[in-house]
């Protein structure tokens, strides 16, 4: 199916001194107000930003007002110095957030312009440009946050008004009482949401890597201004790291096994030993310049490889059950079943753990069905079992990883652009069978997304920003081989009472899934005049979303009521 044409346009006005919110959710902005020891405005001040990352400058002159602005700013730290003729020049060092306004005033002192003053004073803290409800996270938080996992949907949880979703239902948080499906995520401006189930959009692990690579995080609860518009949760907007001047990255491993873990609580009660599992999470990454004040990269790579068991009570045939059952069919000249139902029971008796089976309840009880209780030969269902039971504990391998590449290039004062591509890969673990590993199923899940911006300086009045993101991404779940699991069982039997643990898996429910493309393109114009602030901008979306879950029952399913129906071959 396609999702043809979602598109929203933002036009707003605002005072100088408002928060300038892009509508690609990407930048930030600066500005305040200049005055003289007196606290009267000065006029024709000039007012240079430089950024302490990549060395790039830009300038503005305070209005008659005194005021400034720098609109659509790239996160990060920056130095903004100010000159006025018979004043000291003076300067600060500020940190601009993702979607917000920084306040920077300045109240200039008297003396030469070749003395300097250096303001340490923070900035308030309280939101006073917009209405929104926002909260910011700067890269040295969001790397000191605990996070196992590495995902970065983790951030958002921290922030006022998230509740962890424990209960039923998809998502992994909500605000504020609306569901998770209404949370909106963007990684470098672009939609990063699962359009097939409004979910982020998360890889094989069902994690969202990338926690290495970003820079800047801001959760917005409330959302008033004009770009929130497409829904009403939290909108969570994440900026990735750029390269600088200087060299920098980092190195992680972090590993949890088996003699980290306790054995399961139902493990122990049936005296099953611990099994094993193993967990292997990495990450590297490293940022620098090509050319000074020019080329900078940055590069991420992380991931893990997780085998996890399983516990779950499976359930198997007795010995007599099986023995009796042939008899039965032999004796009803059902002959020509005897091969499928030797083969079944063949694999249920060479399940792992089923040497260590112990009758699953009273003899009676376990041949009862919705028919009433039967009986066979040899005390089958009087004395001895029909069923028997023991602890699975099957492992399954899962394993995920992330590579991240971004180039920012200065190509003058006034055009700055970037690109970054990404690529996730990885094998999901999505079923494991207690009976036999022919019968599991997995999900491949290859994920490709780009995105193009710049950055254009018009004049010290127009700035524009253009995105242009790209998105593939494929989770289709099927058996590891279905061949093979059809050709060790022809189909997959499911007891309507329980009896019997599935045999042939779940297969009947394979292949499911979905392939999903997704382009966009955002562009953001900022104005200003006189005192006020004019931004209009566009975002544009498709999606193309091909939809594989016709392939169930594509493998057959059987159903036999109860133990009874099976035993007589029906």
């Amino acid at each position: 199916m396609k999702i043809r044409q979602i598109l929203f346009a933002v036009f707003a006005i605002t005072g100088l001194a408002a928060a300038l919110l892009a509508q690609s959710f990407t930048t930030g902005a600066v500005g305040g107000a200049v005055t003289d020891p007196s606290g009267a405005a000065v006029p024709g001040a000039t007012v240079t930003l430089l950024s302490l990352t990549q060395g790039t400058t830009a300038t503005r002159t305070t209005d008659t007002q005194g005021r400034y602005t720098f609109p659509l700013l790239a996160p990060g730290r920056y130095k903004i110095t100010v000159t006025a003729k018979g004043f000291k020049t003076t300067a600060r060092i500020v940190n601009v957030v993702l979607d917000g306004t920084t306040s920077a005033p300045f109240r200039l002192e008297l003396g030469s312009a070749t003395q300097v003053v250096n303001v340490t004073s923070s900035t308030p803290l309280l939101q006073t440009a917009s209405a929104n409800v926002s909260t910011h996270f700067t890269e040295e938080q969001i790397q000191n946050l605990p996070n196992p996992g590495n995902d970065i949907t983790d951030i958002a949880q921290t922030s006022p008004g998230a509740v962890m979703n424990t209960q039923g239902g998809y998502g992994n948080f909500s605000t504020y009482g609306l569901p998770a499906t209404s949370n909106l995520f963007t990684l470098d401006g672009q939609n990063d949401n699962d359009p097939f189930l409004n979910l982020n959009n998360s890889g094989a692990t069902n994690l969202t890597l990338g926690q290495n690579e970003i820079a800047s995080v801001t959760v917005t609860n409330n959302g008033y201004s004009g770009q929130y518009g497409q829904l009403a949760g939290a909108t969570v907007n994440y900026v990735t790291k750029s390269g600088g001047n200087q060299f920098h990255g980092d190195a992680t491993w972090e590993w949890n096994g088996r003699a980290m873990n306790a054995n399961d609580y139902f493990n122990n009660a049936a005296g099953v030993k611990r099994p094993f599992d193993n967990a292997n999470q990495w990450g590297a990454d490293i940022g620098g310049p090509i050319f000074h004040n020019k080329t900078f990269f940055f590069v991420d790579y992380e991931g893990l490889r997780v085998v996890i068991p399983t516990s779950q009570q499976a359930f198997i045939p007795s010995p007599l059950f099986e023995s009796d059952t042939l008899a039965n069919l032999t004796a009803q000249g059902l002959t020509n079943s005897l091969p499928f139902y030797k083969n079944m029971f063949n694999l249920y008796n060479a399940a792992p753990g089923a040497n260590t089976a112990v009758a699953a309840g009273t003899p009676g009880a376990t041949c009862d069905g919705a028919t009433g209780s039967f009986t066979g030969p040899g005390g089958l269902g009087t004395t001895v079992p029909c069923t028997m039971t023991f602890r699975s504990t099957a492992g399954n391998f899962t394993h995920e990883y992330l590579l991240a590449v971004r180039i920012d290039q200065n190509v003058s004062d006034n055009d700055h652009v970037f690109f970054r591509f990404q690529t996730d890969h990885g094998t999901q673990a999505t079923y494991t069978d207690p009976i036999n590993s022919l019968f599991n199923a997995t999900s491949v899940q290859p994920e490709y997304q780009g995105q193009l911006s710049w950055n254009h300086i018009f004049n010290s009045t127009t700035i524009n920003n253009l995105e242009i993101t790209d998105q593939w991404y494929s989770a289709i779940f099927n058996n590891l081989n279905p061949a093979k699991s059809l050709a060790a069982f022809p189909t997959t039997l499911l007891m309507n009472d329980g009896s019997l643990s599935d045999m042939g898996g779940i297969d009947f429910v394979w292949p499911q899934g979905r392939n999903v493309t997704q382009f966009q393109l955002i562009d953001d114009l900022s104005k200003t005049v006189g005192n006020q602030t004019i931004k209009t901008g566009i975002n544009f979306r498709r999606y193309d979303v091909s939809d594989q879950d016709y392939g169930f029952y594509s493998g057959g399913l059987l159903i036999p009521l109860t133990l009874d129906a099976l035993y007589n071959g029906g």
